[in-house]
């Protein structure tokens, strides 16, 4: 199985873990937490977040997953998998959905759970404001109007 270490400015991973417990009633195992303060040194972020992946790592592999690409957790992130010896893979933009994502799919191969973490992600962003069905563009013609439904069979 997959460990997951979420990496992110602090405290945004142990909120996001603190969801989960609210979701699901507990924190599943095999999840580890390295939130970033904007005065931590990168040195010893980078050696958390090693430790992290150890700690968390089953044989399988690590995902990390970071809230901002190319932000120092991520570039953090990065720089503690070179070495590791393991697997591990880099998803950024981590939100819930793709959490939950990551619970689900741990045990299939590490890319395909980046994958469908990236899918999760993506799928996640919903808007909820008007509308019109289908995801069909607005037809502005009047009702009366034969025009206005001409898109339909």
């Amino acid at each position: 199985m997959l460990g997951l270490v979420l990496v992110g400015h602090a405290p945004l991973g142990q909120a996001t873990v603190d969801v989960m417990n609210h979701i699901l009633g507990q924190v599943p195992t095999g999840i580890a937490v390295v939130d970033v303060k904007a005065d931590d040194d990168l040195d010893y972020t980078v050696l958390r977040i090693q430790q992290a992946a150890k700690d968390v790592q089953e044989g399988d592999g690590v995902v990390f997953l970071t809230d901002l690409f190319g932000a120092t957790p991520s570039n953090a992130a990065v720089k503690a998998s070179e070495g590791l010896g393991f697997p591990s893979v880099l998803v950024a933009g981590c939100s819930v959905p793709m959490l939950i994502r990551a619970l689900s799919y741990r045990n299939l191969p590490i890319h395909d759970v980046a994958e469908k973490l990236v899918m999760g992600g993506r799928n996640g962003i919903v808007s909820t404001g008007p509308t019109t069905p289908q995801r069909q563009t607005n037809n502005p013609a009047p009702h009366h109007d034969s025009a206005r439904d001409h898109h339909q069979q």
